[in-house]
């Protein structure tokens, strides 16, 4: 070795270490990490801060009667772009029916209209399933809704979107979906009866209780990340009033489908969205390990001092902080030849999370997925062992960060929801991030029975890790339970 690669290589060993040590997590750091979520989530509760806190605690009422017969449930995505229908048959003394499911893409001119434009789609979705599915002959049948925006209780009739929808969701901020739902179904005389709107997340945690009664937390780790878990009624201050459809007739023009109905809760227990992806951008900034690519991410996101917690480790943001790394390499002259083309790989979110599982998962010599990918994705080809060795490193870095955050978070919403040593907890895990990366599945189990171990003497929690559709599955649930 020549002195001139002597040098680059310390150069490089010293970079490699350096960012080595801002992606490693103590068990300390993972220790104040619990503790400074689990007093937000408390703190979150209370009245005085319920509108000054990270945390936007949204309760809901969840059904509690076991789902009988058959049942709708449906999906709508935060962007519009999609709604997802499904039908089950529900019975005491076998399990459900497997579900029917048609998906339907929202047509272009209906999102650039205004969102009635939307829920004009939404009541043809609801239509044509009835139609091609043979179910017109039926009773008015149960329909749950799930929405992937966060649902604020309004005190009224119904639930409104939260003021802090994501920027690029559907343009639903401030309006009533309950409410707007109802006039949908009724305006075209559909033969359903809008049972409950409910996140997504919350209906992931219902499809999980259903199949398993210790279920208290559900997690989804996609573009973004969400959880929802179950609280006792009296650890809310501000216990909130639950709109629901009820079944009794009204003066209405068709009064077999009801109309919404102001009741009091009369359960134990509601189901949090916690909104967790904010975790970290006010009050608890010191709490989260953030490094100088997490700021670079960050401010160039668009939602610049939002939503920290999120950036960290959602299926959106790891590839990017990767890419922000290995380009500073490049330009510190220590990865690639001067000569690469850096034109592809130097535009935003072009190195997707999905690349890292089989750069990481090579246990072959010459680590020959990095140059399959960097060559079909990044027109970079010739790749030396060392650089690709370095490409490994980080994305290991990247991702093993991630999941430990994605553990201690999950415990802390363990520990919130009542962990107890003589009672079993289940979590349900769920998301596109585990879909294309098991290894920060696995790591971030390991990492909450770790941490639950370390604080309560007992690490024995059941995870289980939920099919895609779930939210889907949880609506028709919830509709079948009222």
């Amino acid at each position: 070795m020549t002195f001139t690669e002597s040098s680059h290589q310390h150069q490089l060993d010293q970079m490699l270490d350096q960012i080595t040590e801002s992606f490693t997590i103590s068990d300390q750091q993972l220790t104040t990490l619990v503790s400074s979520l689990h007093s937000e989530l408390t703190r979150s509760l209370q009245r005085n801060h319920r509108h000054t806190s990270e945390l936007h605690m949204l309760p809901s009422f969840i059904h509690t009667q076991p789902p009988s017969g058959l049942s709708l449930g449906m999906s709508i995505d935060a962007s519009g772009k999609r709604v997802r229908i499904t039908s089950v048959n529900f019975s005491h003394n076998s399990p459900p029916s497997p579900p029917t499911t048609q998906v339907f893409v929202t047509p272009r001119c209906m999102l650039s209209s205004p969102p009635s434009g939307v829920f004009d789609f939404v009541a043809y979705c609801i239509q044509e399933f009835i139609q091609s599915n043979n179910l017109e002959g039926q009773e008015v049948l149960p329909l749950g809704i799930t929405i992937g925006l966060p649902l604020s209780n309004t005190g009224g009739a119904g639930f409104s979107v939260s003021e802090t929808a994501k920027e690029d969701s559907l343009d639903l901020t401030g309006s009533n979906v309950a409410r707007r739902l109802y006039d949908t179904v009724l305006r075209n005389h559909l033969p359903v009866r809008i049972t409950s709107v409910t996140n997504n997340t919350v209906s992931a945690l219902i499809a999980a209780r259903h199949m398993d009664k210790t279920t208290r937390v559900a997690a989804a780790f996609n573009h973004g990340v969400n959880a929802a878990y179950f609280e006792q009624l009296h650890n809310i201050e501000q216990q909130p009033q639950i709109t629901r459809n009820h079944a009794q007739p009204a003066k209405t023009a068709d009064s077999r489908r009801g109309t919404p109905e102001i009741v009091a809760i009369n359960t134990e227990i509601v189901a949090i969205n916690t909104e967790i992806g904010r975790f970290g951008s006010l009050h608890n900034s010191s709490a989260l390990p953030l490094t100088m690519w997490d700021r670079c991410v960050d401010r160039e996101s668009r939602t610049p001092g939002a939503r920290t917690f999120e950036k960290l480790v959602a299926d959106k943001y790891l590839g990017e902080i990767t890419r922000n790394i290995l380009l500073d390499l490049m330009d510190c002259r220590l990865l690639f030849s001067t000569t690469t083309d850096a034109t592809r790989i130097s535009t935003e979110y072009t190195f997707h999370t999905a690349y890292m599982a089989p750069i990481m998962e090579d246990c072959s010599t010459d680590l020959c997925s990095v140059e399959d990918i960097f060559a079909a994705e990044f027109n970079i080809s010739g790749i030396s062992l060392r650089d690709r060795r370095t490409i490994q490193r980080i994305c290991c870095l990247v991702a093993r960060r991630a999941a430990k955050l994605a553990g201690a978070v999950l415990a802390a919403l363990v520990l919130k929801a009542g962990l107890k040593a003589e009672e079993p907890v289940s979590v349900a895990l769920s998301g596109v991030l585990f879909d294309v990366n098991f290894e920060i599945y696995e790591m971030a189990v390991d990492t909450l029975k770790c941490i639950l171990m370390q604080l309560q003497g007992d690490g024995v929690v059941g995870v289980l890790l939920q099919s895609r559709g779930s939210d889907l599955f949880g609506a028709a649930v919830n509709a079948a339970s009222f």
